[in-house]
């Protein structure tokens, strides 16, 4: 679904190139109707209008004159010092869309009084339409912005309305959660060496492998016990891998692995009251 809004983008980092590959590649905004601003990297601006083809300015007023989608995609430590710049230029008629982790509604709200806002919670993996993306809607926001920031972020993955409670919650499990699968890939990929398989072939299965288990997930909507269960013969080897998994603690380090994650997003959260 094309979004016929004209969008800007605040802050030019990982997070925005990702953005702009998934929304611009899949044709849901139009890069001409897109322009991006940054604090001070002019070579981060240029790759990015080299990229996608979008327009960049180092004029806030103009960029937000031009815009009625802005999507806020700086590090939450430049949120406050952003806002504030922003605050004289952005009006009702726009639509805030925040992708800052720990940053809360009331904190963008205190700048930008009447503003319509929505939180949301992607992943790097919006560069390849599969993030998983949670939104949550600040006090101005009608139920006409948030069908604009779902189709945003339906157009570059799955949505989930999460109530602004759980967004740390949100944040340490699938915000962070790429990275965890790639350190599993990481480790895959190294065992696969050394049983003596050489790189290129190891990667390719481990990719693929990786792949397939997601798209199980997605595609049979089962629960990953199951799943597991049935390629989990008894006394077969994949019963002697993922016991030693067990064995070592895996399902207790990755729990504790997103609960730390959500409790930095606290952290940055309580930083910025």
């Amino acid at each position: 679904m094309a979004v016929d809004r004209s969008v800007a983008l605040i802050g030019a980092g990982n997070m925005a190139d990702a953005l702009l590959r998934g929304l611009v590649g899949a044709r849901t905004i139009s890069a001409r109707r897109c322009i991006v601003t940054n604090r001070s990297n002019d070579a981060r601006l240029r790759g990015l209008a080299a990229r996608w083809g979008v327009r960049t300015t180092r004029d806030k007023a103009q960029l937000l004159r031009d815009a009625d989608v802005v999507i806020l995609a700086v590090k939450p430590a430049d949120m406050a010092g952003v806002l504030d710049e922003i605050a004289a230029h952005v009006t009702p008629r726009h639509l805030v869309v925040s992708v800052a982790a720990g940053v809360p509604l009331a904190t963008i709200e205190r700048y930008l009084h009447g503003v319509p806002a929505i939180r949301a919670m992607p992943n790097t993996s919006t560069a390849v339409s599969a993030s998983a993306t949670a939104l949550c809607a600040g006090r101005w926001a009608t139920a006409a912005h948030h069908e604009v920031a779902r189709a945003l972020f339906e157009a570059v993955g799955r949505v989930a309305v999460v109530p602004e409670a759980l967004f740390d919650a949100v944040t340490g499990l699938s915000g962070s959660g790429p990275a965890y699968v790639y350190l599993l890939a990481e480790a895959m990929v190294d065992a696969g060496l050394r049983a003596g398989l050489d790189r290129a072939t190891a990667l390719a299965l481990v990719a693929q492998t990786v792949l397939g288990a997601g798209k199980m997930l997605v595609e049979t909507g089962q629960d990953p016990a199951a799943l597991r269960a049935r390629v989990t013969s008894p006394n077969g080897t994949t019963m002697a891998g993922v016991g030693e998994l067990e064995r070592r603690g895996f399902s207790h380090a990755v729990r504790e692995a997103v609960e730390r994650a959500a409790s930095r997003a606290r952290e940055l959260r309580d930083a910025l009251a």
